[in-house]
């Protein structure tokens, strides 16, 4: 089986609208768990050309209270209701059992249900990551999730603990990143040189920021990290940064880095100003694209070589592109804002556009096993899959009348998709 390295992202709200709805939903979300939840319906609007600010999945959701199957079963369905069956099955996507209605604030065998998953990634349907807000880390072992927490040598002062933007599954260990800035922190498991301390649950070591070379422009004080990506048995995992000021000289970049001596992260600023990337994914170390605000399209080749090339493509769009998957070097799809789908099928400069898409709300992640086995996730619980010839809506069970934003989705192969996001974790049957 194809083994496949993780990638973390940190993206900023989708719109005004949306950030407001976030404020006021956060003030009655623990009390409205116990109670039967608000229903969503989908938009229908066509793409059309917006400056859409980025995107924050850091944030509590809107999704609405979660309620027991039984209760939402007397409950009138929503719009959408054939996507939304009120139980659980083997054919359609349920919860995993990382979050627990009855336990909205979470314990040590569940997830706080305010906090939204922001990664998913794994190496085999018995490796698999998930990366959430609130310094949330669980990884499953093929049996059960196991907790895995990172040390935490200085608590902030509004009491946060640390987390992770961004995940570099290597063969035998695994390296997060929370930023680039001096202030930001690195965490290693299983490095052999040298060795992790295990100063952490589940053997994490903290170490400090990657070093990085040129300097110059780039401003580690005012820049974020937004994804990260690695190709299978990489000596490199690139990241991308994005701007926090809009007054600042911060232009976003794309660095990668690498494991230097003694264990120190050694990181190079290969590109500035080429755009603000949300998503990265490719065939290869030396062939991969970088897709984000503004329609950007960057295809990157000879990227573990001493210089890589970067071309920027026509993904004939102003809307945000927010992931990108490729099956191969002239089969790559990408998705974004308000339903945005594109795929490049090998013209040196055009992406195709993609209209017959069953949703119309922003798509936020995208991931694929094979040419015709693609699934894409998005806001109001939205789900679709690619069979090789058409897009077509799946249906989630036992969600009530609860539509979560859902932010992240990896698939080890075919019967084995994890899709994450506002509160839920889901599986195909809910089992791994």
């Amino acid at each position: 089986m194809k083994r496949s390295n993780g990638i973390g992202r940190w993206p900023t709200p989708y719109d005004l609208g949306q950030r407001l709805r976030f404020g006021f939903a956060a003030v009655a979300t623990l009390a409205a768990f116990a109670s039967s939840g608000l229903g969503a319906c989908a938009a229908s609007d066509e793409t059309t050309i917006s400056e859409e600010p980025e995107r924050n999945i850091a944030s509590v959701g809107d999704s609405g209270a979660d309620a027991s199957a039984d209760g939402d079963a007397a409950v009138p369905c929503a719009a959408d209701c054939e996507y939304f069956p009120p139980a659980c099955s083997a054919d359609v996507l349920c919860s995993n059992g990382l979050f627990d209605p009855n336990k909205p604030t979470g314990g040590p065998d569940h997830l706080d249900m305010r906090m939204t998953v922001q990664l998913i990634r794994g190496r085999s349907a018995n490796d698999v990551w998930v990366l959430g807000g609130l310094g949330a880390q669980r990884h499953f072992d093929g049996t059960s999730w196991v907790r895995s927490e990172l040390p935490a040598s200085e608590i902030s002062p509004m009491g946060l603990v640390p987390g992770l933007q961004t995940l570099w599954l290597r063969d035998t260990s695994e390296i997060g990143f929370n930023g680039v800035q001096t202030s930001s922190r690195s965490y290693s498991r299983g490095l052999v040189d040298p060795p992790d301390g295990g100063l952490g649950s589940d053997g994490w070591t903290e170490h400090a920021p990657p070093s990085l070379v040129p300097a110059g422009p780039f401003k580690r004080g005012s820049q974020r990290v937004t994804f990260g990506w690695s190709s299978p048995g990489s000596d490199w995992f690139w990241l991308a940064t994005g701007k926090t000021s809009l007054v600042l000289p911060n232009p976003p970049a794309l660095i990668r880095v690498r494991v230097a001596d003694a264990g120190v992260f050694a990181g190079e600023v290969k590109v500035l100003d080429a755009g603000s990337f949300m998503g990265m994914h490719g065939v290869s170390a030396d062939d991969f694209w970088a897709v984000g605000m503004d329609g950007a399209a960057v295809r990157v080749t000879g990227g573990s070589g001493a210089s890589p090339t970067f071309k920027h493509y026509n993904s004939r769009t102003r809307n945000a592109l927010y992931g990108v998957w490729a099956a191969s070097a002239s089969d790559v799809w990408a998705v974004g804002f308000n339903g945005t789908v594109r795929h490049y099928t090998g013209d040196p400069l055009l992406w195709e556009v993609v209209s017959d898409v069953p949703a119309g709300v922003h798509l936020n992640a995208i991931w694929g096993t094979s040419a015709s086995d693609i699934w894409a996730v998005g806001n109001e619980a939205v789900v679709l899959h690619y069979d090789g010839i058409r897009w077509s809506r799946v249906k989630i069970g036992g969600l009530g009348l609860r539509r979560p934003n859902l932010t992240t989705v990896w698939a080890s192969d075919s019967e084995h998709v994890w899709i994450g996001g506002e509160g839920v974790v889901l599986s195909l049957g809910g089992k791994p």
